[in-house]
């Protein structure tokens, strides 16, 4: 079974996250306040944009929140001390630091990794199939339970899973473990010498 994100910050509380202070690399890629910092900027740019489903500015919102979230979910890796995966899907990211997420949250980070890996990025995905499934995932209605007048708006303002609404609860969602993270472990700036390689 799985260990849940509770369980992973449970292991690391309370731990020392060292920190190479003096090798730029290092201190950037291992630091938790460059990954918060990070994904901060990012999320502010996204919802500058504005999110509308129907502006001309849509996809770039979708690459910049996408990549906020990516971002806060690799950090919150690192400060659990866990192996980040060398890969954008923002699903399987979320399970490796055990977050447990709804169906509707799933449909989102799917759509949001169709936008970081190809979508907003390119003209088309690496293959026809890749960019078949793609079109797929974004085209699909958005299952949401709840208030029936609250899921007509959500439907009327945009079709797709993905806008500002399901991006700023997934942000609060993902900032939330990650500041978890990041107060539960005490960061230690060292020098790089004194730190194993790695």
């Amino acid at each position: 079974m799985k260990e849940t994100f509770e369980e992973k910050l449970a292991r690391v509380a309370g731990t020392i996250h060292r920190v190479a202070i003096d090798d730029p690399h290092r201190r950037y890629r291992d630091g938790l306040l460059y990954y918060s910092n990070k994904a901060e900027r990012l999320h502010d740019a996204a919802m500058v944009l504005g999110g509308d489903p129907f502006g001309h500015h849509f996809e770039a919102f979708a690459l910049l929140a996408g990549f906020s979230l990516e971002v806060l979910i690799k950090g919150t890796l690192i400060g659990l001390r866990e192996k980040i995966p060398f890969k954008h899907n923002l699903i399987s990211l979320s399970e490796a630091a055990g977050f447990t997420i709804s169906d509707d949250d799933r449909a989102v980070l799917k759509a949001f990794t169709v936008y970081t890996t190809w979508y907003s990025r390119y003209p088309a995905a690496k293959g026809a199939r890749e960019m078949i499934e793609g079109m797929e995932v974004l085209n699909a209605p958005y299952r949401r339970g709840g208030n029936l007048a609250k899921i007509a708006e959500a439907i009327r303002t945009s079709p797709a899973t993905v806008n500002p609404a399901t991006y700023e609860r997934l942000y609060r969602f993902c900032h939330q473990r990650f500041f978890d993270v990041q107060s539960s472990v005490y960061e230690s700036a060292e020098w790089s010498w004194d730190l194993p390689e790695g």
